[in-house]
Parts: structure tokens; sequence; C-alpha cells
């Protein structure tokens, strides 16, 4: 509770705002402004990253990769590894249910149409389903099941381009594990709607059963991965997990480590977040110590008559502190109606830019980029904003004070 003094002393502080309206307008509303456009932009450039994100995991990369060495190595796929019981402890004990355990094996089709390489995947149709939503997104036809033998699902893209139906047959061209070249005819059980237009022409799906038969020679009975791709919430695990899952003969990737390109493309975005932060503190600075120094030197006859009154210092830096903290109040409740209703908006509505790409699908390293950014907002933003945007406050309250109240000595 204040005692009378303070008490004074706050009703003082307000009406000297009041009485300089048009300065103190000027001064809170530059700061509501720079805290709005600081978290706005913090939020759509972690949008932008939280997207890339969200697209390259789903180009069946997931957030990690639990590769056999070889294969982590050089993509040789000769080498598989059982996906026994021990494995999925590993995975059980770490909480991680979203995986697929993938056999991966380069080829090519080739008809009058053109040609086209390929990744068939061998996998778990049950545990991909979980993993990752091609399932979903089948557009004609159906997804496979863990009893196919001859079955096959391919891209919307490649469809179009080969003019594939669903029951049409495939012709596949490999090379199997003794390095023979080898032809395969499969059914097409489905056509997939999904991610990009590089992905949907280049990963095709057949069950761990079929890629056995084709690749290795035989049915191992038993399944087999080169690579396991999982999901988790974020990268945040990386040091626990790569001790927990990988050993001597794997070795655990990021999604950053698959696709260095986006990598590239997000710590780029962290830097602009950055230098944006160092421009906007300098301009903040610049805009907010003049007008409050010039307001205090304007208070300095004002401050004379009272320090003949017989008024201490002391009093005056609280009237300081009184009128920086009404400043932050007033200030953080215009920023926080600002954000609020934007907020609204653009939660539903997001940042479109497809008017931009002229109908155009934009790709970046088989990656589809979205036109639509949703801004992501968290309580650390505002939280690290405020923070920057009270100690500007309090160190240009503070230097307008010494200024002015140094002036006042060298009068007396």
């Amino acid at each position: 509770m204040l005692n009378d003094e303070n008490r004074y002393l706050f009703k003082f502080a307000f009406r000297s705002i009041r009485r300089n309206r048009g300065r103190s307008f000027f001064i809170g509303f530059s700061v509501s402004l720079a805290v709005f456009i600081a978290v706005w932009v913090l939020a759509f450039f972690d949008g932008v990253n939280r997207q890339i994100e969200t697209a390259v995991v789903n180009t069946n990369t997931g957030f990690y990769q639990l590769q056999e060495n070889s294969y982590g190595r050089t993509t040789d796929a000769s080498h598989p590894l059982p996906f026994s019981e021990e494995v999925k402890k590993k995975f059980r004990d770490q909480g991680i249910d979203r995986y697929s355990p993938e056999l991966v094996v380069d080829a090519n089709i080739s008809a009058p149409e053109g040609n086209a390489a390929l990744v068939l995947l061998g996998i778990v149709p049950s545990l991909h389903r979980q993993f990752l939503g091609v399932a979903s997104g089948i557009i004609a036809g159906s997804f496979i099941d863990d009893t196919d033998e001859n079955g096959i699902v391919i891209g919307k893209e490649l469809a179009a381009i080969f003019k594939y139906k669903p029951g049409d047959q495939l012709v596949v061209n490999y090379q199997d594990i003794n390095g023979e070249l080898r032809s395969e005819i499969l059914t097409i059980r489905g056509i997939y709607a999904f991610s990009s237009n590089s992905f949907e022409k280049r990963f095709a799906y057949t069950g761990q059963k079929t890629l056995q038969r084709l690749y290795l020679n035989q049915d191992m009975a038993t399944t087999l991965y080169n690579r396991i791709p999982f999901m988790t919430r974020d990268l945040g695990q990386k040091e626990k997990l790569k001790t927990a899952l990988s050993s001597h003969t794997e070795v655990l990737k990021t999604w950053k480590d698959l696709n260095p390109e986006m990598s590239v493309v997000i710590e780029f975005n962290d830097g602009m977040i950055k230098f944006f932060f160092l421009i906007i503190g300098v301009t903040i600075m610049m805009t907010i110590l003049t007008p409050i120094q010039m307001l205090w030197q304007e208070r300095l006859p004002e401050l004379r008559m009272m320090n003949i009154l017989g008024v201490v210092k002391r009093r005056f830096w609280k009237i300081g502190f009184f009128e920086v903290t009404q400043m932050i109040l007033f200030s953080g409740i215009a920023s926080c109606i600002l954000l609020s209703v934007i907020l609204s908006i653009q939660s539903k509505t997001g940042v479109d830019f497809r008017h931009q790409q002229q109908g155009l699908n934009i790709e970046r390293a088989g990656i589809k980029l979205t036109g639509v950014v949703y801004p992501v907002f968290s309580v650390n933003q505002i939280l690290v904003t405020f923070a920057f945007i009270i100690f500007v406050m309090c160190f240009s309250y503070l230097w307008a004070i010494h200024r002015t109240l140094k002036k006042l000595d060298k009068s007396a």
C-alpha cells in the first residue's frame, strides 16, 4: 500500500502525464506500436519456421530417423536390420508411438510417356498410417494393407504423367541385393495426394513382403529396416534420443541433417529476427529517449521552484518512478488490445501471399511452401519484448531525470 507521501507523488506523476498529453501520447503510442510490431514479426517468422518444419517432416522424413550405419553414410540399402523387440522397446521407453520401419530401394519406371526415378518404400502399413497421413490422402483406390504381397501405391503427380489408375500394372526396374538388374510387375492399389508435386512423383509405397521379395529375393518373415523415421514434438530431445536409440549399427539423424537446405532457411529467418530486433531496439531508444528528455527539461523551472520550497531530490526520483510505471502500464494495455485484435483475426485468416504466387506452387528442395502464413504467438515473445521495452523506458527516464537534476544543481 502507498503511504500519504507516495500516494500524492503518484497522483502528481499522473497529472504530469495528463498535462503533457501530446508528448505522453506520442511516447505511449510509440511504445505500444513497437511492442506490437516486434511481437508480430516474431510471431510471423515463428509461423514461417513452424510451417517449413511441418512441411519437411511430412516428406517421409519425420523429426528424426534412426538409420542403419551403411545406409546412413552412403544410402547403401544392402544391410537392413531386423525390427526386433529390442528396437521396439527402445521406442516404447521413450514414449514414441509414431514411427515407420522402412526398406528403401531406388528404382525407375519407363513407359511411352517418359521415365521417372522412384524411391520404393517397403513399409508396415498399420505403422505407417500412424506415422504419416499418406493413407488418408488416397484419392483413388485404396492404401495397401499388411498382407499385400504385390501391390503399390503411387502419387497423383506420377499417375498424371503416366496416366495410371488403380488396377493398372506398373513395371519397376531396379537392382537387387546382388547387384543384378531386375524388372517386376506390380499392381497399383491406390493413388495418393500428399505434401507436394515432388513428393507425389518420387515416393511409392509397397508392403514389406513385396519389397523383400523384390530386393532380397526372399521373404525374411520379419520386418526389416534401412531407416525408421519417427515423430516427436520437436528436436529438443536430440541428445537424449541419440543416447537411448542409436548404437554401433545405427545412427540418429534429425530432419535438419537430412534436409540442410531448409535448415539454412530457418536459420536465416532466425538471423532476420535478431537483426530486426537490433534495428527496432535502436529506433525505439531514439524515439523514446529524446521526447522523455525534452519532457523533463521543460519541467526544470517547476523542479527549481519545488527545490526552493524544500522538496528533496529523492522525491523527484520517486515522481519519475511512478511516471514510468504508469506509462508502461498504459502502453502495455494498448499493446495487448492491438495484439488481441490482430491475433483474433489472423489466427483464422493467416497472412495470405497466394496472390503473389499467381496460382503456382512454390517448392524448395522438394518442399511445398505454403501461400498462407499463420503467425504463431507465444507468451515468451510478449515477455521478452516487454522486458526490453521496460528496460528502454526505465533507462530513458533515469537518464532524463539525471540530466535534469544535474542542470538543477548547476543553477542552484
